[in-house]
């Protein structure tokens, strides 16, 4: 028995119960947790800094080589400076000591770890886990989030293309664990670059559920010491599900594991971002390299390393129209979406290599308030070291710490949400932010009165946030000097007043009870009511559980407003709805208006939590409404939803390529023209069969020659076809089942071929008729094969024939079909189908199809599929297609082209 429909039985049963106890008041709606969060006690988080909520939004100090005692020490100084989230060296144990050692000779040891787990051992000049720990939980009191470099590609060597003896013995003496290590990759295809050492480092086979295993218990040890994010190393090195002929789940089975795990345990979602140096592929085939950085980008942000390099080099060396660049190309052609990128004015390796190593701080910082402006780019600062020949360890106070620093973080901080324009005059690099902001470069030297063109930025007077200097913006120009830094942060700057919020936001839920945490930004205290009661008092991090004996279909009001001692925010109300959890969500879309070849559905919650890899799942015809529809997934009832014509459409599509999706907030939701948004309620039309039961008279055995007017459908409507697809099968007696039961209503033609006996009542003997019909058995008094309405075809379906051999309607039926115009005279045509995510729905030569007539084979194929091959059951030249993309289904192939199938 399914799952769905268990449920409904135990739906059933519970309402019968109730119907036996009688109504009941619930009168307890909340409790409380009286613990206060150790760290809203000590400091509020993020209360006077600004800092972005999401590590997308922020900034990212990457303390590379700091230890996490000298982290925890410039915590303050962090917040500060507006950084919203540092990134440490990687945590994991090291195959030799880094005590007492240059960065300079030694920092590449943290990238050679031995094993999958955090170092314990005083050999790690960055600190143990101890530390770790404690340095976690002093940021969490300034609202900073915690990145971790995560080393998952490989693992120590002992000499080029050797394995270390400190790995293991469990990995290392596994064959199993490991690629090719004796081969080192060169770059020029997906496969050699994700199952080939890197730079002799022995290459881990990720596609090995044991070591997948080892990399989510590492993932699941640092968020319970308190990573609240990851930086994936080598992760271009590791395969995606899409790479042919070398995919794997590595990055979809461990992401989702942390993610849940995190979810369940600390109710954050982490944040991950991978490097990606470059290109994706070694070779130029853009559409390869797209295909892999989708792939990537669906799961996390990525470096995009060549854009930030690109735009350093233009400003040192004076090209301001270079230094503007905006786009997010990779070398190889693929680009990825701006909330999907992280930009740095340079990195770890960069400085290391010695190409940014020589540039000047001016330029570094020059190039820090381009690309850490971004609206949407993530941005990441190396936190120089003040000599190179420094010790590991060694935490230190540089240009990071620098007043164009903070500025341009406090900028990126105060814009959040705010769009960008990016444009360049003569010397000066600008990008205005919204309508009230704007950062200027002078790429050309330091000081300089500037006159540049106003594009977004609205007529006033903004104050340099840098020196002080006032800018003025009329007659369409932004007016104005830079200071000596060569660097203009404009904007007038406003403190935030006192806000309250609830997390998770307004959602329906289908537990029993829903935990609910308070938090408040820029206050000393909040207050919080439910239903419109009266108001409680909260500190910040607070929690409360609604829902308990609520009845299904209930909501839950929760207030929340803060104070700083002077000023009170204004209200903010947050509504959650108890569902019944036996109903099934879904997703409808009308496309009456839109005229799409098909509909995909991708349902998301972030990177790991979604309905599959872009663009989702192929939605259903709902013959009863005409819509396309599809059921959401339990984990993702609160998601958010981006609707698309195929997987490569660009304006059928909504919304556009990086905007958020549309919210479900727990509920069944329609789109409807002009991309209206809104709620759908399944309710049963004016057709729908009746409710009543049958009369006890029991029609005659004999079938009446008419169907009677006042019940006979305009259409042609062959009885026991359910769900309208031309055939009777065992699908159209759950759907019966499912209407008496109440789990879904009947309407339309549905409803007239669901009433197998014609007596105006559907019910389970309908069902059972069905049954009997497909088992070639006779129910006397059904009419299962039998047409009513419309005009009945010549040739009638037997009773005693399955619906499957039953003469098919004259109009095409619906459903997964492809067919094929065999001009070549194969005596026999197969199919071979398959998508990327799966590359074993068929074998070789595939599956069979069957005649529909004048030369013409169909085949039905799974909705996920996309890629096609017709053939005539052997290999050679003439006697298959090429591989065929499939764009939709009811095509028919013929001459070399797809086209409609109209029968």
């Amino acid at each position: 028995m399914s799952k769905k429909i268990m449920s409904v039985i135990l739906a059933l049963c519970m309402t019968l119960s109730c119907l036996t106890v009688g109504s009941f008041v619930a009168e307890a709606r909340t409790t409380e947790n009286a613990e206060v969060s150790a760290q809203a006690a000590s400091v509020e988080m993020g209360a006077d800094y600004g800092l972005a909520d999401d590590v997308q939004d922020g900034q990212i100090l990457q303390c590379w080589n700091w230890s996490y005692n000298g982290i925890k020490a410039n915590m303050q100084k962090i917040a500060e400076q507006g950084f919203s989230a540092i990134q440490t060296s990687p945590i994991q144990t090291i195959k030799e000591t880094t005590q007492n050692r240059q960065m300079s000779g030694s920092w590449w040891v943290y990238y050679q770890p031995s094993n999958f787990s955090i170092e314990t051992n005083s050999q790690n000049a960055c600190g143990t886990k101890s530390e770790f720990k404690a340095m976690c939980d002093e940021a969490h009191k300034y609202g900073i989030k915690v990145i971790v470099d995560a080393v998952l590609n490989h693992l120590a060597n002992n000499g080029d293309n050797t394995l270390s003896p400190t790995i293991p013995d469990d990995i290392r003496n596994d064959s199993s664990c490991w690629h090719d290590i004796k081969t080192n990759s060169w770059y020029a295809t997906r496969y050699d670059i994700t199952q080939y050492c890197m730079g002799g480092l022995p290459d881990l086979n990720t596609s090995n559920t044991k070591i997948q295993n080892y990399a989510i218990s590492f993932l699941k040890e640092a968020i319970d010491a308190g990573a609240d994010g990851f930086r994936f190393d080598g992760a271009k090195h590791i395969e995606t599900p899409v790479d042919s002929g070398c995919s794997s789940q590595f990055w979809p089975n461990v992401l989702g594991a942390a993610t849940s795990y995190a979810k369940s345990t600390r109710g954050i979602t982490p944040y991950y971002y991978g490097e990606v140096l470059d290109k994706v592929t070694g070779s130029d085939d853009t559409g390869v390299a797209s295909k892999v950085l989708s792939s990537y980008t669906s799961m996390m942000s990525i470096t995009t390393s060549s854009v930030s390099n690109s735009i350093r080099n233009s400003v040192n060396s004076g090209d301001a129209n270079g230094a503007k660049r905006s786009d997010f190309y990779l070398d190889d052609g693929s680009q990825a979406a701006g909330n999907k990128s992280v930009l740095w004015n340079e990195s770890h390796d960069t400085y290391a290599n010695g190409s940014s190593r020589g540039q000047s701080d001016t330029t570094l910082k020059k190039t820090w308030a381009l690309v850490g402006s971004r609206a949407q780019a993530c941005g990441m600062y190396l936190a120089r070291p003040s000599s190179y020949s420094n010790q590991i360890g060694t935490a230190s106070v540089t240009a990071w710490g620098d007043v164009e620093v903070k500025a341009v973080n406090q900028f990126k901080n105060y814009f959040v949400g705010k769009t960008e324009y990016l444009s360049s005059e003569g010397s000066i690099a600008y990008n205005e932010r919204g309508t009230e902001g704007v950062v200027l470069v002078n790429c050309g030297g330091s000081s300089a009165s500037v006159s540049v063109t106003a594009h977004k930025m609205a007529a006033g007077t903004y104050t340099d946030q840098i020196t002080g200097n006032t800018f003025t913006v009329s007659n369409g120009k932004i007016s104005g000097n830079i200071g000596s830094t060569g660097v203009a942060v404009v904007y007038n700057a406003k403190p935030a007043g006192p806000s309250a919020s609830v997390n998770p936001g307004s959602q329906s839920y289908k537990t029993d009870t829903l935990t609910l945490t308070l938090n408040y930004k820029n206050a000393t205290s909040g207050q919080y009511s439910i239903d419109g009661g009266s108001y409680t008092s909260f500190t910040d991090g607070k929690t409360i559980t609604i829902g308990s004996g609520l009845a299904y279909g209930t909501k839950t009001t929760v207030t929340v407003k803060a104070s700083d001692g002077t000023t009170t925010s204004d209200p903010e109300t947050y509504t959650y709805t108890k569902v019944d959890p036996s109903l099934v969500q879904k997703v409808y879309f009308d496309n009456s208006s839109y005229n799409w070849s098909s509909a995909y559905a991708y349902i998301y919650v972030d990177s790991s939590t979604r309905n599959g890899a872009w663009p989702g799942v192929q939605m259903t015809k709902d013959s009863a409404t005409g819509y396309y529809v599809i059921e959401v997934p339990e984990e993702l009832s609160n998601g958010y939803v981006i609707l698309t014509e195929s997987s490569s459409a660009t304006t059928n599509r909504y919304p556009a390529d990086g905007e958020t999706g549309m919210a479900l907030n727990g509920k069944t939701m329609i789109m409807r023209a002009n991309h209206s948004w809104e709620e759908y309620t399944e309710t049963p039309s004016t057709t729908a069969a009746p409710t009543t039961q049958p009369t006890t008279a029991q029609p005659t055995t004999a079938a009446p020659t008419t169907v009677p007017v006042t019940t006979a459908p305009a259409d042609k409507v062959l009885i026991g076809d359910v769900n309208l697809d031309g055939r009777i099968t065992i699908s159209d007696a759950t759907e019966i089942q499912y209407h008496s039961s109440e789990y879904k209503v009947l309407t339309g033609n549905s409803a007239v071929a669901a009433d197998t006996d014609k007596n105006g009542a559907i019910n389970i003997k309908d069902a059972t008729a069905v049954q009997c019909y497909i088992a070639g058995l006779t129910e006397s008094s059904a009419y299962c094969g039998e047409y009513v309405g419309g005009e009945t075809p010549t040739t009638q379906p037997t009773t005693t024939q399955p619906a499957t051999q039953a003469t098919q309607p004259t109009t095409t039926p619906s459903g997964n079909y492809l067919y094929y115009k065999n001009t070549n005279g194969w005596s026999t045509v197969k199919a071979y189908y398959w998508s990327d995510s799966n590359t074993k729905m068929t074998t070789w030569p595939g599956v069979d199809t069957t005649s529909v007539g004048n030369n013409t084979y169909r085949v039905e194929v799974p909705s996920d599929a996309t890629y096609i091959i017709f053939n005539n059951g052997n290999s050679g030249n003439g006697n298959q297609t090429s591989d065929l993309t499939i764009s939709g289904m009811n095509k028919i192939y013929e001459n070399g082209t797809w086209s409609d199938y109209n029968g």
